[in-house]
């Protein structure tokens, strides 16, 4: 007895039944339509007298009542790791030579601010902020631009990709409001200067490495997590 085999017009069909149940990126599209068509053979096999459309609903029953959603979100939250941990990856090298120097002079400006404006130090820590804003915002919605017209070219969407020019939800970050505490002890004045032109810096260094170093490298990370990508480009 023939086992019957998933056809090209099958797999086309379980692509968009993959897009109709809310799988908007195509990599997790992929791996759930090679999961599905190798079930639905399997299904075959024991009983060959099923239709596509009749394997295809018990197929899919084995998601469970959340469907597909699960997988979207195991996916994402592995893509979403592997995104950090080139994050910081990144982030070391600002602390070996010879980035480090630059990590020494943004921390030796803002803490130079502190120390030339003592009595207006929120002030200049609102000034900082608003400057970050503008600036990231600029990028963010360049980045989204980027976004639009490689969809609109490839027809496709890319998980890891758009972790990427989402700049890992930077957007977050601008809308959070961040406190400082101001230490009115003089005793503590100066480590408090410290610790908060430390902080700024390294907040500061995050931002520009996940808004402007990961995007820069993106082909380069795409073609090496997906091998087709460059293919579909």
């Amino acid at each position: 007895m023939i086992t019957k085999k998933i056809t090209n017009l099958q797999l086309a069909a379980l692509y968009k039944f993959t897009r109709k149940h809310f799988v908007e990126y195509y990599d997790v599209q992929t791996e759930l339509v090679d999961h599905l068509a190798n079930d639905i053979e399997q299904i075959w096999k024991e009983q060959p007298n099923l239709s596509f459309d009749e394997a295809k609903g018990i197929s899919f029953k084995k998601f469970g009542v959340f469907g597909f959603m699960d997988v979207v979100e195991s996916r994402t939250k592995a893509m979403s790791k592997k995104y950090y941990k080139i994050m910081f990856s990144i982030l070391k090298d600002f602390f070996r030579l010879p980035q480090i120097m630059v990590t020494l002079t943004i921390f030796a400006s803002i803490f130079g601010l502190l120390e030339v404006f003592p009595l207006y130090q929120e002030y200049t820590i609102i000034i900082i902020f608003l400057l970050y804003i503008i600036v990231i915002g600029i990028r963010l919605f360049g980045l989204y631009k980027i976004k639009k017209n490689r969809l609109k070219e490839s027809g496709k969407k890319w998980l890891f990709e758009d972790i990427i020019l989402n700049a890992g939800g930077l957007g977050v970050a601008i809308s959070t409001p961040i406190h400082f505490i101001h230490f009115s002890d003089v005793e503590y004045e100066m480590y408090y200067k410290v610790l908060l032109s430390a902080f700024l810096t390294v907040f500061l260094i995050i931002n520009y490495i996940i808004a402007y170093i990961i995007p820069s490298k993106m082909t380069e990370l795409l073609e090496e997590q997906y091998p087709e990508y460059k293919m579909l480009d």
